[in-house]
Protein backbone atom coordinates (compact mmCIF):
# COMPACT_ATOMS: atom_id res chain seq x y z
CA UNK A 1 0.00 0.00 0.00
CA UNK A 2 0.87 3.51 -0.90
CA UNK A 3 2.04 6.24 1.86
CA UNK A 4 -1.35 7.65 1.75
CA UNK A 5 -2.91 4.77 3.74
CA UNK A 6 -1.79 4.58 7.40
CA UNK A 7 -3.31 2.04 10.51
CA UNK A 8 -5.86 4.55 10.45
CA UNK A 9 -7.63 4.29 7.30
CA UNK A 10 -7.57 0.24 7.36
CA UNK A 11 -11.66 -1.38 8.19
CA UNK A 12 -11.62 -5.59 8.81
CA UNK A 13 -15.06 -6.09 7.69
CA UNK A 14 -16.43 -10.00 8.25
CA UNK A 15 -18.85 -10.95 5.44
CA UNK A 16 -21.19 -14.18 5.08
CA UNK A 17 -20.37 -16.14 3.04
CA UNK A 18 -22.73 -15.08 0.04
CA UNK A 19 -21.41 -11.96 -0.24
CA UNK A 20 -17.49 -13.45 0.11
CA UNK A 21 -18.52 -15.56 -2.50
CA UNK A 22 -19.63 -12.55 -5.24
CA UNK A 23 -16.49 -11.04 -4.03
CA UNK A 24 -14.82 -14.12 -5.23
CA UNK A 25 -16.63 -14.31 -8.34
CA UNK A 26 -15.96 -11.04 -8.99
CA UNK A 27 -12.47 -10.77 -8.01
CA UNK A 28 -12.46 -14.33 -10.58
CA UNK A 29 -13.99 -12.49 -13.63
CA UNK A 30 -11.74 -9.44 -13.20
CA UNK A 31 -8.48 -10.95 -12.78
CA UNK A 32 -7.48 -8.52 -9.78
CA UNK A 33 -6.67 -9.29 -6.32
CA UNK A 34 -9.20 -9.60 -3.16
CA UNK A 35 -8.79 -6.35 -1.59
CA UNK A 36 -9.00 -4.99 -5.31
CA UNK A 37 -12.15 -6.95 -5.70
CA UNK A 38 -13.60 -5.48 -2.57
CA UNK A 39 -12.32 -1.75 -2.71
CA UNK A 40 -13.56 -2.00 -6.17
CA UNK A 41 -16.92 -2.75 -5.37
CA UNK A 42 -16.92 -0.22 -2.40
CA UNK A 43 -15.81 2.69 -4.79
CA UNK A 44 -18.33 1.93 -7.29
CA UNK A 45 -20.96 2.16 -4.29
CA UNK A 46 -19.58 4.90 -3.12
CA UNK A 47 -19.83 6.85 -6.21
CA UNK A 48 -23.09 5.51 -6.87
CA UNK A 49 -24.05 7.07 -3.46
CA UNK A 50 -22.95 10.47 -4.52
CA UNK A 51 -20.36 10.53 -1.87
CA UNK A 52 -17.29 11.12 -4.06
CA UNK A 53 -16.91 13.25 -7.06
CA UNK A 54 -16.62 11.63 -10.27
CA UNK A 55 -12.92 12.66 -10.82
CA UNK A 56 -11.98 10.57 -6.94
CA UNK A 57 -14.53 7.68 -8.45
CA UNK A 58 -12.31 7.61 -11.95
CA UNK A 59 -8.62 7.75 -10.00
CA UNK A 60 -9.44 4.63 -7.91
CA UNK A 61 -11.74 3.20 -10.36
CA UNK A 62 -8.49 2.97 -12.52
CA UNK A 63 -6.04 1.96 -9.43
CA UNK A 64 -8.63 -0.96 -8.49
CA UNK A 65 -8.78 -2.73 -11.73
CA UNK A 66 -5.32 -3.17 -12.60
CA UNK A 67 -5.53 -6.75 -13.46
CA UNK A 68 -2.88 -9.49 -11.52
CA UNK A 69 -1.26 -10.71 -14.79
CA UNK A 70 -0.96 -7.88 -17.40
CA UNK A 71 -1.81 -9.39 -20.81
CA UNK A 72 1.29 -10.28 -22.56
CA UNK A 73 1.45 -8.75 -26.16
CA UNK A 74 1.22 -11.65 -28.55
CA UNK A 75 4.42 -10.66 -30.62
CA UNK A 76 7.62 -8.91 -29.62
CA UNK A 77 7.35 -4.97 -30.80
CA UNK A 78 9.98 -3.72 -33.16
CA UNK A 79 12.09 -0.80 -32.50
CA UNK A 80 9.90 1.30 -34.10
CA UNK A 81 6.54 0.18 -32.59
CA UNK A 82 8.30 0.66 -29.21
CA UNK A 83 9.12 3.69 -29.80
CA UNK A 84 6.05 4.47 -31.06
CA UNK A 85 4.09 3.17 -28.04
CA UNK A 86 6.11 5.18 -26.03
CA UNK A 87 5.55 8.07 -27.90
CA UNK A 88 1.55 7.80 -27.27
CA UNK A 89 1.74 6.68 -23.39
CA UNK A 90 3.70 9.82 -23.15
CA UNK A 91 1.08 11.63 -25.17
CA UNK A 92 -2.06 9.94 -22.60
CA UNK A 93 0.10 11.06 -19.61
CA UNK A 94 0.58 14.65 -20.98
CA UNK A 95 -3.35 15.22 -21.20
CA UNK A 96 -4.07 13.78 -17.48
CA UNK A 97 -1.34 16.89 -16.66
CA UNK A 98 -2.77 19.12 -18.43
CA UNK A 99 -6.37 18.42 -16.69
CA UNK A 100 -4.46 18.42 -13.65
CA UNK A 101 -2.82 22.08 -14.38
CA UNK A 102 -6.32 23.36 -16.26
CA UNK A 103 -7.13 25.90 -13.37
CA UNK A 104 -3.53 27.27 -13.13
CA UNK A 105 -2.97 27.77 -16.35
CA UNK A 106 -5.36 30.93 -17.67
CA UNK A 107 -3.90 31.77 -21.14
CA UNK A 108 -5.99 30.81 -23.86
CA UNK A 109 -3.89 30.23 -26.26
CA UNK A 110 -2.29 27.08 -23.67
CA UNK A 111 -5.79 25.72 -23.40
CA UNK A 112 -6.66 26.24 -26.71
CA UNK A 113 -3.50 24.22 -28.06
CA UNK A 114 -4.45 21.21 -25.15
CA UNK A 115 -7.97 21.09 -26.79
CA UNK A 116 -6.59 21.05 -30.35
CA UNK A 117 -4.36 18.28 -29.52
CA UNK A 118 -7.13 16.12 -27.67
CA UNK A 119 -9.29 17.03 -30.90
CA UNK A 120 -6.33 15.53 -33.17
CA UNK A 121 -6.03 12.63 -30.91
CA UNK A 122 -9.24 11.50 -29.55
CA UNK A 123 -10.21 8.90 -32.01
CA UNK A 124 -7.14 6.98 -31.31
CA UNK A 125 -6.40 7.91 -27.63
CA UNK A 126 -9.30 7.45 -24.91
CA UNK A 127 -7.50 9.91 -22.73
CA UNK A 128 -7.84 12.75 -24.91
CA UNK A 129 -11.23 11.96 -25.42
CA UNK A 130 -11.61 11.76 -21.32
CA UNK A 131 -9.84 15.11 -21.55
CA UNK A 132 -12.50 16.65 -23.77
CA UNK A 133 -15.07 15.42 -21.81
CA UNK A 134 -13.66 16.66 -18.38
CA UNK A 135 -13.10 20.08 -19.97
CA UNK A 136 -16.15 20.15 -21.62
CA UNK A 137 -17.87 19.70 -18.11
CA UNK A 138 -15.71 21.70 -16.29
CA UNK A 139 -16.40 24.72 -18.81
CA UNK A 140 -19.89 24.78 -18.90
CA UNK A 141 -20.48 23.66 -15.35
CA UNK A 142 -19.10 26.89 -14.12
Amino acid sequence: MGKEFTQDHIMKICLPPELYLAITKFQAEKEIGKPYAGLLLLTKAIYQEQLITKEVYEKYLYRYSRKLIPEEQTQKLTAEQQKNKQRLDEKARSFTAAYNQWDIHLDNKWRQYWVNEAKQWQNLMPEAKTFLQKVQEKHFTK
